[in-house]
């Protein structure tokens, strides 16, 4: 059962002892993502979350990387589009090692001058790197149009003309808005004693400047597109992505989403792969997934195939689609796919890295922890009827499409 305690500057610790593991996770999760990011900061969480590996003011970068390998186990960070997560996995005996390292990293970064040229190159790289990879630059091109003008339509990487203008500065003044306590999760699950992980948290963290209050989340909407957006990409397949308007994080109806999410296009067995792979041989790779964020949602299909054969992959959606609107899904594809989930769900809870992401970033974004036995109760509410019901809420709606491909202005969407 996870515990949560607040340490005097406003910092919230979650956690939760497994005695019978030997091993630990903890994440620093800070609310600085891609949607906190206001024009002219694009890509900013990012590129931070890069520096914080460049130096702190008690190691240097090659100290930090001597001591990331003595772990033994892996210490790394991500950006996502709600928080950057600095977190370490390891043995039981290395968690006060890890617990020291990440404190510095976040707490204390430098932020040098030629640090910053160096990693900017670094970033650039990377984003080349996902330039060259269109399932991302699709769903990408797709946020750019269903969030236009808000701050969900932004990349996490940025782009490269803003990463090229920015300075150290830019830098320290980013994180002067979110790196404080108040906009700040721990969160620590595996074997340990909890009256030492506080008081080592509170010894390396309590002094951390508490100024400042937790940041809101902007508000974002989801936006239908009349036009379908195109990427001109010389690529040997062409990456399609079909939108609807979906649930926010909160909303009741999100466990009964991921039926329709894993009925539509999530197993073997799922509508989508049977029809489009299966049965007609159009795509190697379709699926259908839900995003949820603190104030809007969206329900995306994507599939990639040859150019010949794209506009019968769309036409192929849209009988699937259109059937579950006339008919809806079976007692067969929903008792399946709800054992899918369920069973999905219940292996993720013995790993003590998932049980740590999921109260980190629960508590990070949502401001309470769901239980995992809430969540199976939840879960086996769910009934065929609500899922339909959905369905022909959801997929009623007026979509959006990307395309990214070689000759993406000769396809009639």
């Amino acid at each position: 059962m996870h515990q949560i305690h607040t340490l005097s500057n406003g910092l919230r610790i979650v956690f939760e002892r497994l005695p019978y593991l030997r091993s630990a996770s903890i994440g620093v999760w800070v609310k600085a993502g891609s949607i906190m990011e206001c024009p002219g900061e694009s890509g900013l969480s990012h590129f931070l979350e890069h520096m914080a590996f460049k130096g702190t003011a008690k190691r240097s970068a090659r100290e930090l990387a001597d001591d990331i390998d003595l772990l033994g186990g892996n210490l790394n960070a991500a950006t996502g589009k709600t928080y950057t997560c600095y977190y370490a996995k390891t043995v039981d005996r290395e968690l006060g090692q890890a617990i020291d390292l990440l404190s510095d990293l976040v707490v204390n970064p430098l932020i040098d001058n030629k640090d910053v040229d160096k990693e900017r190159n670094v970033v650039l790289e990377e984003i080349a790197m996902e330039e060259d990879s269109p399932e991302d630059l699709v769903h990408n091109l797709l946020h750019q149009g269903i969030y236009r003008g808000q701050t969900l339509a932004g990349t996490i990487l940025g782009d490269k003309e803003t990463i090229n203008a920015y300075h150290r500065q830019d830098l320290v003044k980013y994180r002067e808005k979110f790196y404080r306590p108040r906009n700040t999760v721990v969160s620590v699950v595996g074997r340990f004693e909890p009256e030492a992980l506080i008081a080592q948290l509170d010894e390396v963290l309590s002094a951390w400047d508490g100024g400042g209050e937790e940041l809101p989340f902007p508000r974002n909407t989801f936006l239908p597109c009349n036009e379908a957006l195109r990427l001109e990409k010389d690529t040997e397949q062409m990456h399609l992505c079909v939108a609807f308007p979906g649930l926010h994080q909160l909303d009741e109806n999100r466990y009964t989403l991921l039926a329709l999410s894993g009925m539509l296009g999530g197993g073997v067995s799922s509508r989508l792969f049977q029809h489009l792979r299966e049965d007609k041989g159009l795509v190697y790779s379709i699926y259908a997934s839900p995003s949820s964020y603190p104030d809007c949602g969206d329900f995306t299909i994507y599939a990639a195939a040859s150019p010949r054969s794209i506009i019968k992959v769309l036409q192929g959606i849209r009988e699937e689609t259109d059937s579950v609107l006339c008919n809806g899904f079976s007692e067969d594809e929903f008792l399946r796919t709800m054992a899918q989930i369920r069973t999905q769900y219940v292996l993720s809870q013995e790993s003590a890295y998932q049980r740590m992401a999921h109260f980190g970033n629960q508590l990070l974004t949502m401001g309470k922890i769901i239980p995992a036995r809430e969540i199976l109760k939840r879960l086996d509410q769910v009934k065929l009827e609500d899922v339909n019901n959905l369905a022909r809420t959801i997929l009623a709606h007026p979509s959006a499409s990307a395309l990214v491909g070689k000759g993406v202005g000769d396809i009639d969407l």
